[in-house]
């Protein structure tokens, strides 16, 4: 692969927000040039969540195990339902998972929240974790199903311009839009 490196390392900060009781995907454009066969080489992300956690309210009854997830991905094509790091097109995910276990009455005996970020730590071994050769990557993520709490993520995303040669560039493009 030829990939020509044409910019110092480049942040991309931005919030992802879900408010709907469901799924939803938000774009980012990256401003690359297909003229020039630009790319974005991703070399890491940092994902931070900004609401609170969600936690049980009045009405849960007694014995009752509760559990809300929240999931968030990077991908580079629009997808249509929350996606993991199994498909070709996602280059990351973060997940917070609470965990309630009423015991009596309305008030919770234990709570648990669990942040997965597979994001915090890229593998010294990789380079880079992504190359995205459309012009945008789509931040996507599902809010929890008793709408406790809405989803909104803080991230960050470094990575740098590089220009490829047409096979790469070509192969590349085909490669997210037959994923996609």
């Amino acid at each position: 692969m030829a990939l020509k490196r044409s910019s110092e390392i480049i942040t991309i900060s931005g919030e992802y927000s879900n408010t709907t009781d469901g799924f939803t995907a938000e774009q980012v454009d990256l401003q690359l040039n297909p003229l020039d066969q630009e790319v974005f080489v991703v070399l890491g992300l940092k994902v931070d969540y900004t609401s609170l956690a969600p936690a049980p309210v009045g009405g849960v009854p007694a014995g009752t195990l509760w559990e809300v997830n929240q999931p968030v991905c990077f991908s580079s094509s629009r997808p249509s339902q929350q996606l993991s790091l199994a498909s070709s097109n996602v280059f990351a995910t973060t997940r917070r998972t609470a965990i309630a276990q009423v015991i009596a009455g309305p008030d919770v005996t234990t709570y648990t929240l669990v942040e997965q970020n597979n994001t915090e730590m890229p593998d010294a071994d990789v380079p880079y974790i992504a190359i995205i050769a459309t012009s945008d990557f789509f931040v996507s993520g599902t809010d929890d199903p008793l709408n406790l709490n809405n989803v909104n993520v803080a991230y960050k995303m470094y990575g740098y311009r590089a220009k490829a040669d047409a096979a790469t560039y070509a192969a590349l493009v085909q490669s997210e839009v037959l994923s996609s």
